[in-house]
């Protein structure tokens, strides 16, 4: 099974674009740590601002990613990139002198104008392999942006302790920058030569298709965020919020599993049946009785997690023509924001309503009615 990556690591195109995009998308996943420790600690502010100014962030990003998609497919990489450093610079150069209201102005102003990391590397890696070895291109990425997410907020949280969070805010602030600058250098191929062209309209490629695949990946963000959350109120509910680590730890190890195994196989499986999966699999984890069992449980959920976003970003790249997908991965990113902001506030309202383990029952019921409106939608003429 495993022999599927070997071709697609023999590609020096896709090992460029791996490398870069653990080193360029880390930051990311630190910032909202970063954020809420300054916010909390050193500007002495309640959780609650904490949480407004990571909605910030979220929105911000959301509205910025098609947009800038739109600029990718229009005027190529470079011209892209200098404003989105440049942002970076100056939000740097701002952090030690702004407070609360001011940071959310800084935090609002850089992710508009947020190195489009994401977007770019998935690109390349789309045009470096033919479409038969795009998924398995596609897991190989979603498991380095899965140990970029570990890493990140591990290291941030050591490094905070032992240091000023303004000066970590700054840091961030200049590794984005800093990852904008290297994609910049190395200038990746983020279309083919054939591709080189007029912009493709809207309206070739913004259908019900494509609206059903964005949906479903937002619908699966729900459900990740949900998770999360889920696993903080149950070990919390045990009395062990210390493992709270380790219990994500096991989550992220599922996925990893899951997303190597799927790039391992030999054709791809379709999203509404993934989806489907990732909504049973997220129940198990409210049939937990201890820390063992729910360790276990979340393990197994996260087999599904990799795959489910891989197969969203590919069947995109299948629905949208080549010229238009920076802006169609754009929309992608906004709707996993979108998806990501809005599963948390679902399944906390689940959690003070009846109970921590309604936090995955909850989101995982909407992923599973999702799932099968999107396989009865299939057989309609609109499906079709």
């Amino acid at each position: 099974m495993f022999t599927a990556y070997r071709p697609v690591l023999a590609v020096p195109a896709v090992r460029r674009a791996i490398g870069l995009g653990f080193l360029v998308r880390m930051p990311l996943f630190t910032l909202g740590v970063v954020l809420t420790l300054h916010i909390v600690g050193t500007l002495h502010r309640s959780y609650a601002a904490a949480g407004v100014a990571t909605a910030v962030l979220l929105v911000a990003i959301g509205v910025g990613a098609p947009w800038r998609g739109r600029l990718l497919d229009r005027h190529g990489l470079r011209p892209v990139l200098v404003p989105a450093i440049l942002a970076q610079v100056v939000a740097a150069a701002a952090v030690p002198w702004v407070g609360y209201a001011g940071l959310l102005v800084v935090c609002a102003g850089s992710s508009l104008f947020t190195v489009p990391g994401q977007a770019v590397i998935r690109q390349a890696l789309m045009t470096a392999v033919p479409e038969e070895q795009r998924r398995t291109a596609l897991s190989l990425d979603g498991m380095v942006l899965e140990l970029s997410a570990a890493i990140g907020p591990a290291i941030a949280v050591a490094v905070a302790a032992a240091w000023q969070t303004t000066g970590m805010l700054v840091l961030v602030s200049l590794l984005f920058a800093a990852g904008g600058a290297l994609l910049w250098w190395v200038n990746l191929p983020i279309t083919t030569a054939g591709a080189v062209g007029p912009h493709v309209p809207r309206r070739v490629w913004l259908r019900l298709r494509f609206l059903g695949i964005v949906a479903a990946c937002a619908v699966a963000a729900v459900m990740l965020s949900g998770t999360e959350l889920g696993i903080v109120a149950v070990v919390r509910s045990h009395g062990r919020p210390g493992l709270v680590g380790v219990v994500m730890a096991a989550w992220a190890v599922g996925s990893l599993v899951g997303g190597a195994l799927y790039g391992g196989l030999h054709r791809s499986l379709d999203l509404r049946v993934l989806l489907a999966a990732l909504a049973l699999l997220t129940m198990l984890p409210a049939f937990s009785v201890g820390l063992w069992s729910l360790g276990a449980w979340v393990f197994v959920a996260g087999i599904a997690c990799q795959p489910v976003i891989t197969a969203g970003v590919e069947a995109l790249s299948q629905a949208v023509p080549e010229r238009a997908r920076g802006e169609a991965l754009g929309w992608h990113s906004a709707a996993m924001t979108s998806g990501s902001a809005a599963g948390a506030p679902l399944a906390g309202l689940a959690v003070d309503a009846a109970g921590p383990p309604w936090a995955f029952a909850s989101v995982a019921v909407l992923g599973l009615v999702v799932a099968v409106l999107g396989a009865l939608s299939a057989r309609t003429r609109w499906g079709r």
